[in-house]
């Protein structure tokens, strides 16, 4: 499997001390070009885009927002002239620009949304001090129970939610599942491949979110087994256990799970 290119959250960036970070947030009509047109007012100004997103407005067809953290400490104009350019635009409908003080964080968008659904975004060390603090108050076996059914239900209705919305089943919903995790952080599972008639395959899955946090070594992951667990047993449409079989020794967070019908 080829490895993938990793994806920053548009929420925060790195500055340096002699930057000058502006968030820049534009309301486009959906034309083809708009985006063309406001980076040249950009580039023209001699701005440094250092990272953007676009995005369709919620409930409409005809508007998409394109949101840029830009460096101005080079430019040949004022915000204000660039502002006044921008508007100009014949494919703009508003522009907003702000200054992130005193980090640059995305200040304009809120709430963060993930398809229809409001998200949040966790740094995977906060994810560890939770674990970290639960564990002080369970028995490491009350902790392993907790979480794997916590996570048995959060496989079962994340496939249910899917496969409602979407109309998929089977080897689609399968896939969907690859797909799911890879694209928020949970980890990139590999080969996974199931007999729907005989249900039993090993999953593996490389930088396993849970596996990166501190004492996963000697805790297990217990939540994502049970994920996985809880996704198989919707798309066989059978009671599945899933068992962690092999931790990684080259701590890059791989780990190996063997998924089998209930007995």
């Amino acid at each position: 499997m080829e490895n993938p290119i990793p994806k920053m959250a548009f929420t925060f960036i790195e500055t340096k001390p002699e930057e000058q970070i502006y968030e820049i947030c534009i309301a486009l009509k959906d034309v083809c070009g708009a985006v063309a047109r406001t980076t040249k007012v950009l580039s023209d100004a001699n701005v440094d885009i250092r990272t953007s997103t676009l995005f369709k407005a919620a409930g409409s067809n005809e508007v998409g927002y394109w949101t840029s953290f830009v460096d101005v400490s080079r430019a040949t104009k004022s915000i204000k002239e660039i502002e006044s350019a921008l508007c100009g635009l014949e494919v703009v409908r508003e522009v907003k620009i702000v200054k992130p003080e005193p980090l640059a964080y995305d200040v304009i968008h809120f709430p963060v949304m993930h398809g229809d659904s409001p998200a949040i975004i966790m740094p995977i060390e906060l994810f560890g001090s939770l674990f970290e603090e639960i564990e002080k108050i369970l028995t490491p076996s009350g902790f392993a129970a907790v979480f794997y059914n916590a996570g048995k239900k959060s496989g079962a209705f994340i496939a249910d939610f899917i496969a409602k919305k979407y109309g998929l089943k089977d080897k689609q919903l399968l896939s969907a599942l690859v797909q799911s995790t890879k694209a928020i952080g949970w980890g990139q599972i590999e080969n996974l491949k199931i007999d729907l008639d005989r249900p039993l395959c090993k999953v593996r899955i490389r930088r396993c979110f849970e596996a990166m946090v501190k004492s996963a070594e000697e805790r297990g992951c217990h939540w994502t087994r049970g994920f996985i667990a809880g996704f198989l047993s919707r798309v066989t449409s059978k009671p599945m256990e899933a068992v962690e079989l092999k931790n990684s020794d080259n701590n890059d967070g791989t780990r190996e799970f063997e998924v089998k019908p209930a007995t």
